[in-house]
């Protein structure tokens, strides 16, 4: 698998990161490395002291920015959109699919494509779990691009989600006036990576420190990078000739997400936290561990998620099938599978348009070895 190591980061994601995080903050407010204080080997206070210029960063970007979305207020509303329990918001995980780098890259078709593919997928396992053949999956993905304006198939979509009435509303509302709201949206994210490019200076070297890193191991191939360390590189099988973009991420400093899927105009593409080996490395890990196992203990006490992981024990099964066997609906398989993601008790990997969740072994005998401990008096 060849990697690409991009040597700037993707302002457009950025931009829409930055939009995400400071829905909910207000002027002035603090900004901390860490949010989970408790799990780290040093104080919140000295990991900001640690990391002071970072700080800085986000506190002058946020804080301009959040002037700017004050004369955006339909998009305010637009990205409150959550889809189940991600993290990120809706149009932050729709700009990773699109290959613009710039907002001025991006054309209208393009974005609302990304709107309309994630749509699709978000009802993915309900719909489209049949569809083993990859061209006839890619065939799905043309009818999508065919009709990429058409506001009834648009709605057909969002009706079928699981988005709350009041998100489908905002999204329905959003594709019935698109030529207003997408020229609004690139208005908003051209300055608000003027702000983010105003600063960038001050925190480059971060990003410098990974692409050095990343390039005197990688040698064009993913398996001499630290990236093995996160992700299967064997996984991704109906892309594996295609090279993988890796940008790295000052706003999502501790996170790590990749887009490798099955349409061929989306660019294979990861986005590494410039911190995201720093604060693995900071966490203190009985703390860690003990909070996990606490996690994990909430996840195995519910009826059905014991009685999936029961099932996953014997073979791996994909949401539609482990839905079907335990007599739960799609719905509610995925939720309870997203409890045991988080849970780290199992772990996912696809095959064609299909998700299969497996039993994560090394999870499983570690609370083993706990109990056996427990049981020893140790």
């Amino acid at each position: 698998m060849k990697l690409i190591i991009e040597n700037k980061p993707n302002i457009y994601w950025e931009a829409n990161a930055i939009v995400g995080k400071i829905l909910n903050r207000e002027k002035g407010d603090t900004v901390h490395i860490i949010e989970n204080k408790d799990r780290f080997i040093l104080s919140r206070d000295e990991i900001n002291q640690k990391y002071s210029d970072l700080t800085q960063f986000y506190i002058e970007v946020f804080d301009e920015s959040l002037d700017v979305l004050k004369d955006y207020p339909e998009w305010r509303e637009l990205f409150t959109i959550q889809v189940g329990q991600n993290d990120m918001g809706f149009f932050e995980m729709v700009t990773r699919f699109t290959n613009a780098k710039e907002v001025d890259e991006l054309s209208k078709t393009e974005f609302f494509n990304a709107c309309h593919y994630y749509l699709q997928n978000l009802d993915a396992e309900t719909e489209q779990s049949d569809l083993d053949d990859i061209e006839e999956a890619r065939k799905v993905l043309k009818e999508m691009k065919d009709r990429a304006f058409d506001a009834d198939y648009y709605i057909e979509k969002i009706m079928a989600t699981e988005l709350d009435n009041d998100e489908k509303i905002k999204i329905i509302d959003l594709f019935q006036h698109a030529d207003e709201r997408f020229d609004a949206y690139v208005k908003l994210i051209k300055r608000i990576e003027k702000i983010y490019l105003k600063y960038y200076g001050n925190v480059e070297h971060y990003i410098q420190s990974k692409v050095e890193l990343f390039s005197s191991s990688g040698k064009d191939d993913a398996k001499n990078t630290p990236i093995v360390n996160y992700i299967d590189t064997e996984r991704w099988s109906f892309r594996s000739e295609e090279p993988i973009h890796l940008y790295f991420s000052i706003i999502n400093k501790g996170t790590f997400g990749m887009s490798i899927i099955m349409d061929e105009s989306i660019r294979p593409n990861m986005i590494l936290g410039i911190l995201f080996e720093e604060l693995e490395a900071l966490l203190n890990k009985g703390k860690h561990d003990a909070g996990l196992f606490i996690e994990q203990m909430k996840a195995l006490g519910e009826e059905n998620r014991f009685n999936i992981m029961k099932l996953l024990s014997q073979k791996p099964y994909y949401l539609k099938e482990i839905a079907s066997i335990i007599g739960l609906t799609p719905a509610t398989v995925s939720h309870h599978m997203e409890q045991l993601n988080k849970a780290e008790l199992v772990y996912m990997t696809t095959e064609g348009r299909k998700v299969y969740y497996h039993v994560n072994d090394k999870k499983i005998k570690k609370l083993a070895e706990l109990f056996d401990q427990w049981a020893k008096g140790v």
